[in-house]
């Protein structure tokens, strides 16, 4: 059975469906205003892991991925520019251009890395009725207020358990973190359901009961996953940076709403660094998925970031990627000579790491120690449970003819063009491994 740790008990449990073999999840998406970096890589292939293993021991599971297009405010503040409408200005696009790209970036990116793709990408644009009745109803509650100024925020000081999530009391979260002042709040803990337009605004802005406005960052997540999965779901994920304030404004706003738990676990992924340091724009150490693409396969990048337990941080250096092309070589190298029958109890014990807690850096070892002694209907399986694609150069009638015209040019001694080739077999996704008398062809 599985067993997950959950941030909310801040313990490790045997994971339990609210319903018989359906999990409902809801993952934070992306807010649309750049490209995917892979510090989202990390999170969401690591939630892939979850997704396949789940999925492996029979679940149903509905995924939902929300696309934040409208209220994330610059640094995460409550007060200031929004990212998108920041991001329009910068280009000279409007901010339904660079919501379409960066969306359709986002999807394309998930594909590119074999993540399976959610059931709904819903969108905080397309749902701002649900989020306008969520807020009327906190209001009627006693649980939010509006302002003089259109503005709506959540009587923090009305929820009694504020802060289960972050293990820290109010006292500490006002003084221990960064709240940006507003003049019309009723306490600086207290967080915006809803926001007055700027003077003047007329794109992503709604009418309301408040006046022209748009929703807070964080009512998005509850008013989709509550329309998607229901006032009590499954599982609540994202990066460990969200569990204050993003999730914890979340469980307080649709605990509130509803008197019901939001989720009954709460999964975060371990923060990413770059040569040891915070990934940051300001310190030019941003790596995109792209740019990790460029250099990397999606089953390298995959077997490298599974090689760190998902609630540690991942420290993306070149010797730490390199441990996902050793592994990736050493796993598909030997894919063609594999037995008809596993050895022993090595693949259970490989899916009972993986069942405790996802501990995919033990499960890989446990395989890479082992590769030669799993079936190739067992290695099936673990490609599954990883999300590895394994090619076979025999069906790739491109990469066979330059396979070909290598295996010629070598013969005549002609290696300026047999390197050329195998470069381009490399752009394909195939690594040639010369043998003293034949070539592997190892897919990437």
């Amino acid at each position: 059975m599985l067993h997950l740790y959950n941030t909310l008990t801040a313990k490790k449990a045997e994971f339990q469906t609210i319903q018989p073999n359906k999990v409902g999840m809801y993952v934070c998406g992306p807010t649309v205003y750049d490209y995917d970096h892979i510090g989202h890589a990390r999170t969401y292939l690591n939630f892939d892991l979850l997704n396949r293993m789940l999925r492996f021991q029979g679940n149903e599971v509905t995924y939902i991925q929300n696309i934040t297009d409208v209220g994330h405010l610059m640094n995460d503040a409550e007060t200031g520019k929004d990212k998108i409408k920041q991001k329009a200005q910068e280009t000279g696009q409007t901010t339904a251009q660079v919501i379409e790209h960066f969306s359709e970036a986002h999807k394309d990116v998930m594909k590119r890395l074999n993540i399976l793709s959610p059931d709904n990408y819903p969108k905080a644009s397309e749902h701002v009725k649900d989020i306008i009745s969520f807020v009327e109803e906190l209001i009627e509650k006693g649980y939010a207020y509006a302002t003089t100024e259109g503005n709506v925020y959540f009587r923090v000081s009305k929820k009694a358990d504020y802060g289960k999530l972050s293990h820290r009391g109010i006292a500490e979260i006002v003084t221990g973190t960064r709240i940006e002042p507003a003049k019309d709040k009723l306490s600086p803990a207290d967080f915006a359901l809803w926001k007055a337009a700027p003077f003047g605004a007329t794109e992503m802005v709604w009418d309301s009961p408040w006046g022209k406005g748009f929703p807070g960052w964080h009512i998005e997540c509850s008013a989709m996953s509550r329309k998607y999965l229901g006032d009590t779901f499954d599982i609540h994920g994202s990066a460990v940076e969200h569990v204050f304030p993003h999730h914890e404004n979340e469980i307080a706003q649709s605990e509130a709403l509803t008197g019901k738990e939001m989720a009954k676990w709460w999964v975060h992924t371990g923060l990413l660094s770059v040569n040891g340091q915070k990934m940051s724009k300001s310190l030019r150490n941003t790596v995109s998925v792209d740019e990790a693409l460029q250099e990397y396969s999606p089953n390298e990048l995959r077997l490298a970031m599974y090689q760190t337990h998902y609630r540690r941080p991942f420290d993306y250096t070149r010797a730490n990627m390199e441990q996902g092309v050793v592994l990736r070589r050493k796993i598909f190298s030997q894919y063609n000579s594999l037995p008809e029958q596993t050895s022993g109890d090595i693949y259970q014990q490989i899916i009972a790491y993986l069942e405790d807690d996802l501990d995919s850096p033990q499960a890989l070892q446990c395989w890479g120690n082992n590769i030669n002694k799993i079936s190739k209907s067992d290695t099936n399986r673990l490609f599954d449970i990883f999300g590895l694609i394994y090619r076979r150069i025999e069906d790739d009638p491109a990469a066979q003819r330059l396979a070909a015209d290598r295996h010629v040019a070598r013969q005549n001694k002609d290696f300026l063009t047999a390197d050329n080739r195998k470069a381009e077999l490399l752009q394909l996704g195939y690594e040639a491994v010369d043998n003293d008398e034949s070539t592997d062809y190892v897919p990437r």
